[in-house]
């Protein structure tokens, strides 16, 4: 019995920890294949189908440089708690020998400011190609593949859209 539970028990133990430790953290290569497209339109009109898909998700436009194909758009979202424990270690220590929840009354709540980056650039103009990557900044929190999902489904609608009109 004891000859069978330790390479057991190892082999549980290498499955946990090979499982648990990278599988959220994605590699470079995966992260832009996710915030990278390229559309079959001029770079002027692939712009304009940005801006109106962040004005579609909620955002303002903060800088728009057609130039140099930037575009910037934040949006504030929800709030973000924090409790604040101004308690010395005397105090945990005390709290917890008398059972005492040691909490303090602080929360800090501020907003969530959500923020994306678009680059736009023409890859090629014969057939006519441009490129658009979308950084995406939640104030610390995970990589959101929501966000990414909702702006190129507008963006599409959007393109489509501009496309069917000029037909």
């Amino acid at each position: 019995m004891k000859n069978i539970f330790l390479p057991l028990f190892l082999t549980t133990s290498f499955l946990l920890v090979g499982c648990g430790s990278g599988m959220s953290d994605r590699t470079t290569a995966v992260k832009r294949a996710i915030e990278t497209r390229e559309y079959n339109v001029d770079t002027k009109a692939l712009i304009t189908a940005s801006v109106g898909a962040f004005q579609d998700l909620g955002y303002t436009i903060d800088v728009l440089n057609s130039d140099y194909g930037l575009i910037t758009g934040s949006r504030t979202q929800g709030t973000q708690t924090t409790e604040v424990n101004d308690g010395t270690v005397l105090d945990d220590i005390v709290a917890g020998l008398f059972g005492f929840d040691n909490r303090s009354d602080d929360i800090v709540i501020t907003p969530l400011k959500l923020s994306a980056t678009i680059t736009v650039k023409e890859i090629s103009s014969d057939p006519l190609i441009s490129s658009l990557r979308v950084n995406f900044e939640s104030g610390g929190r995970r990589y959101s593949d929501l966000f990414f999902r909702s702006f190129f489904a507008a963006l599409d609608q959007s393109l489509f859209l501009d496309t069917a009109t000029e037909e």
